[in-house]
């Protein structure tokens, strides 16, 4: 997988556990700690499905981070962006973009160094097309994702944080390349720049 795939799939399901997307309110009682806006503009080559790409990237993040009520922080990420890949030895251009909110509902100290994250991801995580024609696939719709974190001895500070492991508990809509465990991506990917 490359790199860029990584990325996406950090995007998709983690503009998520904090920042790479519920526009419900923050739950009742949470402190705000820290808001920001980033748009972040790159260019930068890379490989997709095992295809040289130029890539330009074009992001807009919002992120909120609250304390709630049990004195764990809550992340909010709302966002959209686009990846543009194109292979220089053809010309050829895949566009992969998100749109939408990504919101911890709920956060479990489970005591015995992990927590329980519950992660609400809406909108549309991911979307691939080429320019000028019908998306190539959309997974759109809503995710909660059940991340199991290592909170390295501190609960409150998610910057040593690792994730253990990532199930989905509830799907509403279709969500093609995520059901297919990413396998899909290259397959639709793969033909458009080649």
């Amino acid at each position: 997988m490359s790199g860029l795939v990584s990325a996406l799939l950090l995007l998709a399901s983690l503009v998520s556990a904090v920042a790479l997307v519920v526009g419900a309110a923050s739950p009742a009682g949470a402190e705000l700690i820290d808001r920001g806006h980033d748009h972040i503009v790159d260019n930068f080559s890379d490989e997709l499905c095992g295809v040289p790409v130029d890539v330009h990237v074009d992001i807009i993040d919002n992120f909120s981070e609250r304390i709630g009520r049990n004195g764990l922080p809550m992340f909010l990420d709302t966002g959209r962006g686009s990846f543009t890949n194109t292979n220089p030895a053809n010309g050829k251009t895949v566009v992969v973009s998100f749109a939408g909110p990504s919101k911890d509902v709920r956060v479990t100290d489970n005591g015995d160094g992990t927590l329980t994250v519950l992660t609400q991801v809406s909108g549309v995580p991911e979307k691939i097309r080429v320019p000028g024609s019908p998306p190539l696939s959309i997974d759109a719709g809503r995710i909660v994702f059940s991340n199991l974190i290592d909170d390295n001895g501190t609960p409150a500070f998610p910057d040593d944080d690792k994730l253990i492991s990532r199930d989905v508990v509830f799907e509403a809509g279709p969500h093609p390349d995520l059901d297919s465990d990413f396998e899909l991506f290259c397959e639709v990917v793969l033909p458009a720049l080649t």
